[in-house]
């Protein structure tokens, strides 16, 4: 069946040639199901909107193909589409490619920074599920990406592009630049495999990229994210993306072969992080403070300055270490802020180096915003949409982890 569908896909055959001839060549064990999955995966330029795979397309290629209903075909069509068939970049650790991607999608362990030191890609490929992460210094770093075939029966070679932007939330494409390879100066790097030379990776193998130059001019927080493309997605390009909160929010947690690393130590005790309001529409968002192991008596506040949409929540006192603060604010159209944290442990310094926190941006959909049914169906919230709720779309994260003393 993979075999199939790939060879037709080098012939240059349509979608629904090959869903016709895998058809008639399949085994009676298989199903609609089947085929629906492994050619969602081969035909993925076919099905990619540059935000994400639809659906719809697929089905009505099943339908096509096989001639069956198409409300069957749409179903088939979805469960294909929930699973990333192909090369993956994990978001956080527990990341198997489920789509839309649970959990946080901003904690990726596969995007890789270890200074001036540069590491092999033996050491990142046998040490998978281990975070390398050190804080880039102002000068030269070495960053990387890690990948795997997952689920796609069939060789892929993959190729990799780094970016870098501000840290904080909702930052759209237009705001990051783009890394380089050390060696060659490319935008476009290979993935390595244990021998360290690039190569066709079956399903189950995993990689490493060549090594990019990174070369921060300040000590302000960053986000780094990873994009990859292969064989049968090469149309995975952000750069492309029409700006929109939607649009950079579907494209991040519907696309396996990308990911973002938000997480890092606090440097002092007032943070800065960017944060943007996308849209050409004055918007509802909220600021969702998650404490982890922070100790009671410590305190937190988010404030803007800006006039625009100015907001200070005063300094709020710890009373447990798994504390949930959130914050309702409205931004105009186009906005970009600066959002100044405060975190100060008990001591009114650092929080201590056990301790987290994590804060999400979300916006805020009330019932009847134009976006509120689709937010409805990728979140699942169909008891909230009926009892007219709002629904909490995420649109960002960054996490600080403590550095003062235990």
């Amino acid at each position: 069946m993979w075999d199939t569908a790939i060879e037709c896909f080098k012939n240059g055959d349509y979608d629904t040639d090959a869903i016709y001839l895998i058809y008639k060549n399949m085994s009676p064990k298989l199903t609609y199901q089947d085929i629906a999955n492994v050619v969602s995966a081969v035909y993925g330029d076919t099905y990619w909107t540059n935000i994400q795979m639809d659906y719809t397309i697929l089905s009505k290629s099943l339908v096509q193909g096989l001639g069956i209903d198409r409300s069957m075909a749409d179903q088939y069509a979805k469960t294909a589409f929930s699973q990333w068939r192909g090369i993956l970049c994990r978001k956080n650790i527990a990341d198997i490619g489920l789509i839309p991607t649970p959990g946080s999608y901003t904690e990726s362990l596969d995007i890789v920074c270890n200074e001036n030191t540069p590491l092999q890609p033996q050491q990142l490929i046998e040490n998978w599920n281990n975070e390398y992460w050190k804080t880039p210094v102002v000068g030269k770093n070495y960053i990387y990406t890690r990948a795997q075939n997952m689920a796609f029966l069939g060789p892929i070679t993959p190729k990799v592009q780094m970016f870098y932007t501000s840290g904080g939330f909702n930052q759209p494409p237009s705001s990051w630049i783009q890394c380089f390879t050390d060696k060659g100066q490319s935008n476009e790097g290979d993935i390595l495999l244990l021998n360290g030379k690039p190569g066709p990776m079956d399903q189950g193998v995993r990689g490493a990229s060549e090594a990019f130059f990174f070369n921060p001019t300040s000590h302000d927080h960053v986000c780094v994210i990873a994009v990859l493309t292969y064989d049968y997605f090469e149309s995975n390009d952000p750069l492309k993306i029409t700006p929109g909160n939607w649009n950079s929010q579907t494209w991040i947690t519907h696309n396996g072969a990308a990911a973002w690393h938000n997480v890092d130590p606090q440097k002092q005790v007032e943070e800065t992080l960017k944060f943007y309001n996308q849209d050409g529409t004055e918007e509802k968002f909220a600021f969702l403070v998650q404490c982890r192991n922070v100790p009671a008596g410590s305190k937190i506040s988010l404030r803007n300055d800006d006039a625009a949409a100015k907001f200070d929540t005063g300094l709020i006192e710890i009373g447990n270490e798994s504390q949930h603060i959130e914050k309702i604010i409205k931004l105009p159209a186009y906005y970009k802020g600066d959002l100044k944290i405060k975190l100060q442990g008990p001591d009114g310094k650092l929080l201590p180096a056990h301790a987290a926190v994590e804060i999400k941006m979300a916006w805020v959909l009330e019932h009847g915003h134009r976006r509120y049914i689709d937010a409805i169906s990728q979140l699942k919230s169909f008891d909230d949409g009926r009892n007219a709720q709002d629904i909490y779309l995420p649109v960002g994260s960054f996490t600080f982890t403590g550095a003062g003393k235990k």
